[in-house]
């Protein structure tokens, strides 16, 4: 998704911490039990509060809408930076059904499929499935284990209740996914400061020891003893979870349409990592003074209601339509988090295990609703307002379980982010909680002269509620939150179809000015994530697309997007500077070209189907000191079909990053080092698909 839509980049440090990107906004690591995204995740119009625990690799879906900035009056949960809306493809009257097996790069195995039909003349079901296994594209040489591999199992089914002669509708889904993994990869790249980094320095060394260098793709990361245990904890990821949605549609006439939408969701994850990919205890005997290993351990549950009530007007060629609507969610997040760590040389903060046990009651309601006139049916204006109120609450309990290790068994200083001021044993509990409520307007004026053409202004608004830190160092800095967000977002545009719907054109330009903007960077100084608020940010930017149909069987496709962003005054807890820099996580620039083939072939019609993308993105800044950075790259996918006698049976050949681009999708920066994740390299697979 992020290398086919536009003004849309992905970033992540494990997969319970997932980072969306639209026009430069995301969040970094914002994964504490009381935050929430900047970038909303919706599946059939239910919203995903923790995106962690929701697998994106994702099968039977009908389509996949990225909604780019503020959504402060409609789409259920108001979000702040834009939205993702996945919708599932729906049950069917029709009976049918579709088989796929895959094999490709890495063993991978690909199983997917569908049954659909009716079951009675007003009730339809639909069965989707899918299961994915593959080996790992790193490799832990310390433990002889693969990482980054997959062993997921996915299932969907759903009903839905459509009488005839009614204009009552009822869809009920039911959704559960469950994978593990060995965890993560992550090696430690020598920057910007050429040797200065402990974890790259010792690279260097075990390779100069082994005869040969450590790949990119190798690390040795230390597995954990926790105070208590008999056996250390390997590195792992684990994720269960499941939900359910029930849809309800009633017409009122020819007035309006009313529909309820109620979502239930639970999830919980385990996710153990070695933060520097190595340690002192590398099975090498390579050691120095500050070579220390930092593995975390997350623990989190997760329980999720929500509700929504709208009505919405019957569409006019002339007069008002409207759209009345509430919107409530509750959540309860309890996340565990283990810190443990041992250093050769004696540093205080940098030996022990410390935790902390947070939970998280999250409450939020809305009301809102739109009028909008239609002048003729070529000139249309809208306007919108939302209130929305949330309350988050919890209690957390921050422990120093053990001080020390077996290099320094006697330092009494309790492991950091914890506040060194705790003994062994020592601690705190408390609670926290604040409220924060806002209104967000919203006005679009809509010029449609034809039917081909659009043109448009929008002013728009959004909100996103404050929170409070995960792994806060003592009670005050517990109860002690960063404050909401909020952006004003000017945008114009066009929607243009041209020559016979032939070509297809549509361009936007925006202004975004955000207040508070909620920024979390990792810091070394207390290697710990610290949430503040920056007093604004700016945001302007263009986007473009484009789809060209040249021929009956061939059509281009392309887009382009280029920001300039910078952060207001914003100077962090810490006292560091970044006003004026540009957004952390932003490339400047990006752009996607693609072909698409549909052509006879060898008397088959139809039998041919190819695509071709390529994608590029510009420099990006990791974070908001602009510092660490990662410089543009590309990549290339490719897929081929074929599809004999407009037959059942369909063979493919696939290709993604064929041209094995080395890319990063996170790096945190310690002491010298850019401790980085790496993006997949070079996959390829054959396919074979039946459908019925």
């Amino acid at each position: 998704m992020a290398n086919a839509a536009t003004s849309l980049s992905f970033t992540a440090l494990s997969p319970l911490d997932q980072q969306f990107n639209i026009r430069r906004i995301t969040n970094t690591r914002l994964d504490g039990p009381s935050a929430d995204q900047s970038v909303g995740i919706f599946v059939d119009d239910v919203y995903v509060g923790r995106s962690g625990l929701f697998n994106f690799d994702l099968y039977d879906i009908e389509r996949v809408e990225v909604v780019r900035g503020p959504q402060g009056v409609l789409l259920g949960r108001n979000v702040v930076g834009g939205a993702l809306s996945i919708i599932t493809a729906a049950p069917s009257f029709d009976t049918g059904g579709a088989f796929n097996v895959s094999y490709g790069a890495y063993d991978e195995l690909l199983l997917r499929g569908l049954v659909a039909g009716g079951i009675t003349e007003s009730l339809a079901a639909r069965v989707s499935f899918q299961v994915r296994q593959r080996d790992g594209f790193n490799q832990d040489i310390l433990h002889n284990v693969d990482l980054d591999d997959v062993d997921s199992e996915q299932l969907r089914l759903q009903l839905l209740f459509a009488p005839k002669d009614s204009d009552f509708r009822a869809r009920l889904i039911f959704d559960y996914t469950n994978d593990k993994s060995n965890g993560f990869h992550s090696v430690a790249i020598d920057g910007p400061q050429a040797g200065s980094g402990p974890w790259s320095a010792a690279r260097i060394a075990i390779g100069n020891i082994r005869g040969r260098p450590l790949g990119l793709r190798e690390s040795l990361p230390e597995w954990p003893r926790y105070a208590g245990d008999s056996a250390e904890t390997p590195q792992q990821l684990s994720r269960t979870a499941w939900g359910t949605s029930l849809r309800l549609d009633k017409g009122l006439g020819d007035v309006a349409t009313v529909s309820s939408i109620t979502g239930y969701r639970w999830g919980k994850a385990f996710n153990v990592y070695d933060q520097t990919g190595i340690g002192p205890d590398n099975g090498f005997g390579v050691i120095s003074p500050t070579l220390f290993s930092f593995p975390v351990n997350e623990r989190e549950r997760i329980k999720q209601f929500s509700q929504e009530i709208r009505v919405v007007s019957e569409r006019k060629e002339t007069g008002f339509e409207w759209i009345v609507g509430t919107y409530y969610q509750k959540d309860t997040v309890n996340k565990i988090d283990r810190f443990w760590a041992e250093v050769p040389a004696p540093v205080p903060t940098l030996s022990g295990e410390s935790s902390w046990d947070n939970e998280a009651r999250n409450r939020s309601y809305a009301f809102f609703g739109e009028i909008g006139y239609r002048f003729s049916p070529a000139l249309r204006v809208v306007a919108g307002l939302r209130y929305a109120n949330d309350k988050k609450e919890g209690t957390v309990t921050g422990l120093a379980v053990r001080t020390g290790d077996k290099f320094n068994p006697n330092d009494a200083v309790a492991l950091t982010p914890l506040a060194a001021t705790f003994p062994q044993g020592g601690g705190f509990t408390t609670d926290y909680g604040q409220s924060w409520s806002q209104w967000t307007p919203q006005v679009t004026a809509e010029f449609k002269p034809t039917d081909d053409l659009l043109f448009y202004a929008t002013y728009s608004t959004g909100y996103k509620g404050g929170g409070f830190e995960d792994d806060p160092a003592n009670a005050a800095a517990a109860r002690s939150g960063y404050d909401p967000e909020t952006v004003d977002n000017f945008e114009i545009g066009a929607k243009l179809e041209l020559l016979d719907n032939r070509v297809r054109f549509n361009i936007a330009a925006f202004n975004m000015r955000y207040r508070n903007l909620q920024v979390t960077q990792t810091n070394q100084d207390c290697l710990c994530n610290i949430t503040d608020n920056a007093a604004d940010a700016k945001i302007k930017g263009v986007e473009i697309e484009a789809t060209v149909a040249l021929t009956r069987w061939l059509t281009l496709n392309g887009s382009y997007s280029v920001l300039d962003t910078e952060y207001g005054d914003f100077i962090d807890r810490l006292g560091r500077d970044s006003s004026g820099n540009f957004l952390q996580r932003t490339p400047k620039w990006q752009y996607s070209v693609g072909a698409n083939v549909n052509t006879d072939f060898f008397g088959w019609k139809d039998g041919l189907a190819a695509n071709v993308s390529y994608n590029r993105q510009g420099k990006l800044f990791w974070a908001p000191d602009n510092i660490q950075f990662e410089n543009p790259y590309g990549q290339l996918n490719a897929r081929v079909s074929l599809t004999p006698n407009e037959g059942r049976f369909t063979m493919s050949v696939w290709g993604r990053n064929l041209t094995d681009t080395v890319y990063r999708t996170n790096i945190i920066a310690f002491f010298g080092d850019e401790v980085s994740r790496l993006g997949a390299p070079v996959t390829w697979g054959v396919e074979a698909g039946f459908r019925f």
